[in-house]
């Protein structure tokens, strides 16, 4: 308003006051004023003296404090008074370096000023729309919010995996090779039932050249004992045989149970775990090498593999429950028993944590599904937006 109208009346300053409180609402050149500067200042102190209902001209040095900012303002002004329909809508002050004395412009004047306040007052006639919230909006924020405040227990789910809980290890008993693995895996397998066999032809050769040994030594002493009645050294001789016989039977002792250990058998009944027969068929074992794994069918022990992301405060005895994919409908409850305090990195770079549980009922070695491991009670707000929170808190 305070600019558009230039296109109809030449003018250099303007100003609009609102409605009778004479309230300093636009300047002319800015869309948004300075309400200290000296201009807005001088309009407030004059906005006063503008009471006429028709356009009339002012010069600037009759109003107040007019001639005190000369070097600011034009030396001629006109009020013109926006009404419409006896509603006072405030005043239109326009300011320039000639006198309004036209009186082809003051008859466009009388005509602008009721077509400026129509358009006012049309504005403010129209209701404001104040925000309201709809009811259903407002009850289904008041439900999220007190489903919020629900505790729920927290928990951590991860991958489970039944585990055998009193497995028997077969090792090498001393670095030989392996000559054949009499099952396959996962066989089932009674005790000394016969599993693995070692290559004997080291331990065969070993325990003749014992018995060789333990031979010559034999002879040797007997020789020493018919000679000694009548020869005095040998008699001497015959301390030190005895003790080279006894080397030589600890020695074929000792080669004789190694040979039985080539054969090594289930030390328990249950079944055979190892990955692939051919995998060890004809190659070298260390002493103390794992071939293989015998344990019981069905098992207690479960294990739960929980990613670092998905960590959450437990008790050490925490409730467990093992959700098996073959049953899923059929939940087996338990106890955490043991969880570790280091990462254990796997194949595809990944890490995860794995925790132990002792189940109430035993479950087939091998069953693998879902764990949980339930946690203490938290709000249902915290516990779900607890992930977003991990994320933005090295931000904060």
């Amino acid at each position: 308003m305070v600019n558009e109208t230039r296109n109809v009346v030449q003018y250099s300053h303007a100003a609009f006051f609102e409605d009778r409180t004479r309230e300093l609402r636009a300047v002319s050149g800015t869309p948004d004023f300075d309400p200290d500067g000296t201009f807005a200042r001088w309009l407030k102190a004059v906005s006063g003296s503008f009471l006429s209902k028709q356009p009339e001209s002012h010069e600037r040095d009759a109003l107040a404090g007019g001639a005190d900012n000369a070097d600011i303002l034009p030396p001629f002004f006109l009020s013109l008074p926006l009404e419409w329909n006896g509603h006072e809508l405030g005043i239109l002050l326009l300011g320039r370096h000639t006198a309004f004395s036209d009186g082809h412009e003051l008859a466009i004047l009388q005509r602008i000023g009721p077509a400026i306040g129509q358009a006012l007052f049309c504005v403010q006639a129209q209701p404001r729309k104040v925000p309201r919230v709809r009811r259903s909006v407002m009850i289904a924020g008041i439900g999220l919010l007190a489903l919020g405040c629900f505790p729920v227990h927290s928990s951590m789910i991860g991958r489970a995996e039944i585990i055998p809980s009193e497995p028997a290890q077969l090792v090498a008993p001393f670095e030989s090779v392996v000559l054949d693995l009499k099952v396959d895996p996962n066989q089932p397998v009674k005790k000394g039932q016969v599993l693995i066999e070692l290559d004997r032809a080291q331990i065969q050769n070993a325990l003749s050249v014992a018995r060789e040994s333990l031979a010559v030594a034999e002879t040797q002493y007997q020789e020493a004992l018919e000679s000694g009645v009548d020869d005095v050294k040998a008699r001497t001789e015959i301390g030190p045989l005895q003790d080279k016989i006894e080397s030589a039977k600890a020695d074929v002792t000792y080669q004789a149970s190694l040979l039985e250990k080539t054969v090594i058998r289930a030390p328990i009944d249950g079944i055979a775990l190892f990955a692939d027969r051919l995998a060890w068929t004809g190659k070298p074992a260390q002493t103390g090498e794992k071939i293989l794994v015998v344990a019981p069918r069905r098992s207690r022990m479960l294990k739960i593999a929980i990613a670092p992301d998905g960590l959450w405060h437990v008790a050490d005895s925490a409730p467990v429950v093992f959700y098996n994919n073959s049953r899923p409908e059929h939940p087996v409850h338990g106890q955490l028993i043991s969880h570790a305090y280091a990462p254990k990195q796997l194949g595809d770079m990944s890490s995860v944590y794995e925790f132990r549980a002792d189940l109430d009922n035993e479950a087939h070695l091998g069953d693998e599904g879902t764990g949980k491991i339930v946690g203490p009670r938290t709000l249902l707000a915290l516990w779900i937006f607890r992930r977003p929170w991990q994320v933005i808190r090295p931000w904060l």
